[in-house]
C-alpha cells in the first residue's frame, strides 16, 4: 500500500524533473540549425502529451493521499472501538467480567481499579464489597474504610470515599447477592442507593425500595453515618456498635444487616449477618455488595 504510494509520488517527481528540462526552444528564423515547422509541432505535441500525463499522475496522487487518509481515518476509530471495548471508562461499558481501571472525575483525575460484574442480572455491575472465605480482616479502623482494602480477586472493601464518588456521579442502584453454607442463593435489590462524603460521615442518605428473595434488611440502616471501631457515628446509647458487633457499618442501635462483620462468627450480631435471610445467629458464606447506574 505504501509501497505503490512511494512509487508513484517517484514517478510524478521522474517526469516533473524531465519536462522541466526538456523545454521546448523559441523559434529563431534567422538560425540556420532552427528545427523546421514539422519538427516544432512534434515537439510541442509530445511537450503536451507530458503535461497530460503529469496532470494525471498528479491527481492520481492526490487520490491517493486521500484514499490513505480515509484509511487511516477508520483505523483510529477502530482502535478506538476496541479500546473503549477492553477499557471501558466504567463498568456499566465492560463487555466482560474482571477489572478496571475507571476514571471517576468528582473523586480524582486519576484512574482507579474496580471489578465489574458483567453477567449478574444484566452486567455493568461495579462490586464495592465481598465476603468469600474469611481470608480478609474487616474489623478495621476508619482510614481503612475510607481508603479501602483487601483484594479485588477475592475479599475487600472498596472504600468509602470511592463509593461516595460513584454514588454521586449518577443513580445508582444496589444489588445484594447472600450464599449460606448450604448453597442456598438469595438477592436484594435497592432500586437507588447513595452515601455522603466524609463531612457527612458517609451517612446512607439515599435508599430505594426493595425488591427481591433476601427480604429488606438494610432497612433499619436508612440514614444512618458509617461507624468503626475508632469512630462511633451510631445512636446506640450503650456503646460502639462497631465493637460490640466485630465489624464496621451503617450501624442505628445497632443493626439487621453487618456484611463487614466477623467471618464464620455465629454468636449473636457479630458474624456477617443478613437477619430477614438467616438471622442474628448465622454468619453468611458469601455476601457481595454491587452498584450500577440505574438505565
Amino acid at each position: 500500500m505504501w509501497k505503490n504510494l512511494i512509487c508513484l509520488i517517484f514517478v510524478v517527481s521522474s517526469l516533473v524533473s524531465f519536462s522541466s528540462t526538456t523545454r521546448i526552444p523559441e523559434r529563431d528564423n534567422t538560425d540556420t540549425n532552427s528545427l523546421t515547422n514539422s519538427q516544432f509541432a512534434e515537439l510541442r505535441a509530445q511537450q503536451r502529451n507530458s503535461d497530460t500525463v503529469i496532470g494525471g499522475l498528479f491527481n492520481a496522487l492526490k487520490a491517493e493521499q486521500e484514499r490513505q487518509r480515509k484509511l487511516t481515518d477508520e483505523l483510529v476509530q477502530e482502535s478506538a472501538k476496541r479500546n473503549s471495548f477492553f477499557n471501558p471508562h466504567n463498568c456499566t461499558e465492560a463487555k466482560f467480567s474482571g477489572i478496571y481501571d475507571i476514571v471517576v472525575p468528582n473523586l480524582s483525575s486519576q484512574p482507579f481499579k474496580v471489578e465489574c460484574d458483567a453477567n449478574t442480572r444484566g452486567g455493568g455491575w461495579t462490586i464495592i464489597l465481598r465476603r468469600m472465605d474469611g481470608s480478609i480482616d474487616f474489623y478495621r479502623n476508619w482510614a481503612a474504610y475510607k481508603k479501602g482494602f483487601g483484594e479485588l480477586y477475592g475479599e475487600f472493601f472498596l472504600g468509602l470515599d470511592k463509593i461516595h464518588a460513584l454514588t454521586a456521579d449518577g443513580n445508582q442502584e444496589l444489588l445484594v447477592v447472600l450464599e449460606d453454607f448450604k448453597g442456598n442463593e438469595k438477592f436484594e435489590l435497592y432500586d437507588s442507593f447513595a452515601i455522603g462524603d466524609e463531612d457527612q460521615e458517609y451517612a446512607l442518605h439515599t435508599l430505594g425500595e426493595a425488591s427481591g428473595t433476601a427480604g429488606d434488611s438494610l432497612r433499619r440502616q436508612y440514614r444512618m453515618a458509617f461507624s468503626t471501631y475508632d469512630r462511633d457515628n451510631d445512636i446506640w446509647q450503650g456503646g460502639n456498635c462497631a465493637t460490640s458487633s466485630l465489624g464496621a457499618w451503617w450501624y442505628a442501635s445497632c443493626h439487621d444487616s453487618n456484611l463487614a462483620g466477623t467471618y464464620d462468627d455465629d454468636r449473636f450480631t457479630k458474624g456477617v449477618n443478613w437477619v430477614t435471610f438467616k438471622g442474628y445467629e448465622y454468619s453468611l458464606k458469601k455476601a457481595v455488595m454491587m452498584i450500577r447506574t440505574k438505565k
